[in-house]
């Protein structure tokens, strides 16, 4: 994504419409950029569910990504870990573990700060063991962390 010009300035737009709680404004500008076709629509659609998470319309932003996915719209490694982190924020671990599943069968890996927040939360949530199973349910799909931090696959 480009440092500067038009993607950061509408990426904060609706960011910045999302967290003042202006939602409509946040859809109609989500609409018009769609219409205009200025930015690659991956990016809209993620920023989009970015903005909704950040403003605490956790459905909202499940939603969008919903939609992005039946609009065939393919979402990259960064639209994934932008939705990961947002319903680890939610505690919503089964969305979180199907999510991250979906993301490793789409041939991206989480980040390992992404990794780190989703088994951080599964374990406050869920324990130990179930926070391990977890790792293990990963690492079945060939995903683990290295011993400095860093995403990488097995196979």
């Amino acid at each position: 994504m480009k440092e500067t010009g038009l993607i950061p300035n509408v990426i904060a737009m609706l960011d910045g419409l999302c967290k003042d709680g202006l939602v409509q404004g946040a859809m109609k500008l989500f609409g018009l950029m769609r219409e205009k076709r200025t930015i690659p629509k991956v990016v809209i659609y993620t920023a989009a569910v970015g903005g909704f998470y950040k403003s605490t319309k956790f459905d909202d932003a499940r939603r969008i990504f919903r939609k992005m996915q039946k609009n065939e719209i393919v979402p990259n490694a960064f639209s994934y870990t932008v939705l990961i982190q947002g319903l680890c924020k939610r505690k919503r671990l089964e969305d979180v573990v199907e999510s991250s599943m979906e993301m490793l069968d789409a041939g991206h890996s989480p980040n390992g700060r992404t990794f780190i927040v989703l088994v951080d939360v599964y374990y406050k949530e869920k324990g130990i063991q179930e926070a391990e199973e977890l790792m293990s349910s990963l690492q079945k799909r060939d995903y683990a962390l290295d011993e400095k931090g860093h995403s990488r696959t097995l196979g």
